[in-house]
C-alpha cells in the first residue's frame, strides 16, 4: 500500500526571533487540531485549505494572507490541489491585534519578490524578513458579510474546472448580469474570475510538480497552460521561483 504523501518544509531565512519558512501541503491532507508556539504569519502561493478554529472558519486560497497567534489553536484541511505556504513564525506578541485573520493579500506580488531574493541570495540580510513580515501583516480591504449563495456556486464552479466555465451561463444561472457577477467575485475573493482561473491551474500544475513528480512540460499540459514558457512565466509572477527552483527546494 502506498503510504500518504507528507508536507515538505524547507526554511528560507532567518534572524534572531524569525523565521521565513516554505512548505507543501499534499492534496487532501490533513492536521488535527494544534497550536504554534510562535506568531505565524503565512501567505498561500498555491492552492488553499479549509481551517478551523473554535469558533471561526475559514477557506482561504491562492494569495491570502493569515495569522495566527501563538497558542491559538485551528485544525487543517488542504484541498484537492495541496497548499504551497509561504510563512514567517515569530516570537509571540504579549498583545497581538487579533488572535486569527484571513484575507486577501495586498502585496502579493512582493511577497513572490522576496522569495526570489531569499533563494537568489547566498546571505540573505534581516531586512528581507522584516520586509516579508510587513508584507504579510498588510491585507486588502475586506468586505462586509458573507458572500451570497449564487456567488460561492460560480467560484466553486471556477475552483472544479478552470478550464472550461463558462462565465456567461453561470451569470444567467443565478440571474445577474456578467459585469455585477465580476465586479462581486473580485470584491469578495480578492482577485477576478480570469486571475482566480489562473491560479487554480497553477495549484494543479504545482501539485503535480511536487506530488507527482511529473516534468515541467507534462506539468504545463496538467495545467491548461499553452507550453512550458507559459506555465514557466506564471510560476515566476506568482511565486518568484522556477519550475526546476521549485522541485529543488524540497529535494
Amino acid at each position: 500500500m502506498l503510504q500518504p504523501l507528507q508536507p515538505k518544509r524547507r526554511s528560507l531565512a532567518r534572524f534572531e526571533g524569525a523565521e521565513a519558512v516554505l512548505s507543501y501541503y499534499p492534496s487532501g491532507h490533513f492536521m488535527a487540531e494544534h497550536a504554534h508556539e510562535c506568531d505565524q504569519r503565512s501567505m498561500i502561493l498555491s492552492g488553499g485549505l479549509f481551517e478551523e478554529t473554535p469558533s471561526r472558519t475559514a477557506r482561504p486560497s491562492a494569495s491570502h494572507i493569515g495569522f495566527k497567534a501563538a497558542g491559538h489553536k485551528h485544525e487543517n484541511r488542504y484541498g484537492p490541489n495541496g497548499a504551497l505556504i509561504l510563512a514567517v513564525n515569530a516570537e509571540p506578541c504579549s498583545r497581538p491585534k487579533t488572535l486569527w485573520s484571513w484575507g486577501p493579500a495586498a502585496g502579493a506580488a512582493d511577497a513572490a519578490h522576496l522569495v526570489r531574493l531569499m533563494l537568489e541570495d547566498g546571505a540573505v540580510d534581516d531586512q528581507v524578513l522584516i520586509d516579508l513580515m510587513g508584507v504579510l501583516g498588510v491585507h486588502a480591504d475586506p468586505p462586509s458579510g458573507c458572500a451570497p449563495a449564487w456567488l460561492s456556486r460560480v467560484r466553486e464552479a471556477v475552483r472544479d474546472d478552470p478550464a472550461h466555465i463558462n462565465v456567461q451561463r453561470l451569470a444567467d444561472e443565478a440571474g445577474v448580469h456578467r459585469v455585477h457577477l465580476s465586479r462581486s467575485y473580485a470584491r469578495f475573493y480578492g482577485a477576478p474570475i480570469s486571475l482566480d482561473r489562473r491560479r487554480v491551474r497553477l495549484s494543479q500544475a504545482i501539485r503535480s510538480l511536487l506530488e507527482e513528480g511529473v516534468s515541467a512540460a507534462e506539468a504545463a499540459q496538467i495545467g491548461g497552460f499553452s507550453d512550458q514558457p507559459h506555465l514557466a512565466r506564471t510560476l515566476r509572477s506568482e511565486t518568484g521561483l522556477t519550475a526546476t527552483a521549485l522541485k529543488a527546494v524540497f529535494a
